[in-house]
Order: structure tokens, then sequence, then C-alpha cells
């Protein structure tokens, strides 16, 4: 994850020979930037996903499309309240619950979400690895509440990008209007760390290895409290996942993961890149 909060979101997946940004929030010399210090090189890029139309996931799409001739996904109504859309002959679209094969193999497949926006997603990915075994992972960010459809999507996950939005009493007791603290807290809004721990405990299995947690609101979490519930969740379903704490201002270490030990010999990987 190259950015994570209101500032700005985008998320780099690899894997299969495609070479993807989940959101596009930042502006393009950003991008290049946090890439630049991942190791990464933005001029590899193949594909945009954008999980909805608002500025802090969307705010660079348009840019680097035109400047990379990168391709974007999006549902069609995402595309069609994007203030700024890239060229039309780069914008792909992706149905609410639709399937998206890109490079070699990475499978994805976007899974509607609840969130104040047009036709909101998330999105898992899976790539299929010598000997029938594959690696998955998923990115759910900006939604009020986790429906049933979603929680059967993320079942047996390897890594897992979630958010944790906001401290339910932080939220109560901050500087938020009322009108803005019922929009975070409806279920058209954003998850709280005990939505969000609740969520994790339903999915959460021996094979779940990473989970960041992401989108945490400056004004109305800490990491503290959101990794306070989430270690809460590993300890009493005995998960053994490390934790990862998504930055707005800088990006966090590449994440690799592999289907077994045995497969790390493989050249074959799916690797997320956080902040």
């Amino acid at each position: 994850m190259l950015a994570s909060g209101s500032g700005g979101n985008t998320v780099w997946v690899e894997a299969g020979g495609a070479r993807v940004l989940v959101d596009a929030g930042l502006s393009l010399r950003e991008t290049r930037r946090r890439c630049a210090d991942s190791g990464l090189d933005l001029r590899d890029l193949t594909d945009v996903l954008l999980t909805h139309e608002h500025a802090d996931h969307c705010f660079g799409a348009a840019v680097i499309a035109r400047k990379l001739g990168a391709r974007v996904h999006a549902t069609r109504g995402t595309l069609l309240a994007l203030r700024d859309p890239p060229p039309s002959e780069l914008c792909f679209e992706l149905p609410r619950d639709g399937a998206l094969l890109l490079g070699r193999g990475l499978h994805i497949r976007a899974i509607p979400i609840p969130h104040d926006a047009t036709e909101p997603v998330a999105y898992s990915f899976e790539e299929h690895l010598e000997g029938g075994r594959s690696v998955r992972a998923a990115v759910v960010t900006d939604l009020g509440c986790a429906p049933r459809k979603l929680l059967q999507a993320l079942r047996g996950l390897d890594a897992l990008v979630l958010e944790m939005n906001h401290d339910l009493r932080l939220l109560l007791e901050g500087p938020y209007p009322a009108s803005l603290k019922r929009r975070v807290r409806g279920d058209l809004g954003h998850l709280s760390n005990a939505q969000a721990a609740q969520l994790l405990a339903q999915v959460l299995h021996r094979g779940l290895r990473h989970v960041v947690l992401a989108h945490l609101s400056e004004q109305n979490n800490t990491p503290s409290h959101a990794r306070r519930e989430a270690e809460a969740v590993l300890e009493s379903h005995g998960g053994r996942a490390a934790l990862h704490l998504a930055a707005q201002a800088r990006a966090l270490p590449p994440i690799e993961l592999h289907a077994s030990a045995a497969a790390r010999r493989c050249p074959q990987q799916l690797a997320l890149f956080a902040t």
C-alpha cells in the first residue's frame, strides 16, 4: 500500500505479469515517488482498479492513465461519476459483482460493498500456482457494514487489507459536526475498529498470514486503538496473522505471498505493496 487515509489511497498489487494500482488517490508525482521508495517503477504499471469515485481514491487516475497508458477498470456507476475521467479508450467497465483476468493469471473479483458512493466495490485477487496451489488477497475499505455476501467472498484469504476507520468513542467526542458523525457511523459510512474486528473474526482462519489495518482516521482513531482491537481477535481465535498498520505519509514494506514454503522457489507470487 503506497498510501492509506483520507489524504489519498493506493495499493500496488503485482502477480501473473500484471502490475495494478487499487485506487489512485495520489498525484502522479507522489505516486511515482512512493513507488520508487518501495523499489517499484511506476512505468511498469499495467492497470488501475478504482473502488469508487471519491477523490481520495481516484484523484490521480486520469493523469496516470493519460501519461502511462494504463487501463482503468471500475463499475459503470464509478466511471460515470468521475469528475476527471480518463480517456474513454482506456476505461473498461467492470460489473459490480464481476470478474477480470489480467496478465498471465491475476484473477480479480469485484465485490459490492455499502458506501455512500455510486456502485462502490472491494476487490479480491487470486493467482494460481504450480501443483494446484493458489494465493488470495483482498482490499476492503470504505464500507459502513459487512454484508453476508462480502464475508463469503473473503473466506480463505492469505492476506487482507481491512478498513479500521475510527474508534467510536473518539468519533463521538471528536470535532466532527453531528451530521458528519452520523455519516461516518452509518451503514453507508466507514467501519469502526469494533466492526472491523468483528469482520476479521468472521473470516479469520489459520491460513490468513497478513492483515493490514487501513484507512485510519487521523482525527477519530489512533494506531494503538486499531491494533488493540485486531490483536484481541487474533489472540482469542488463535490467529497467526502478522499485523501491519497502513499510514498516510509513507509506504509499508512489500508483502509477498507464497502458497507454501516450497513455493518460495517458484517465481510465481502475488505481492502487495501497502502504506
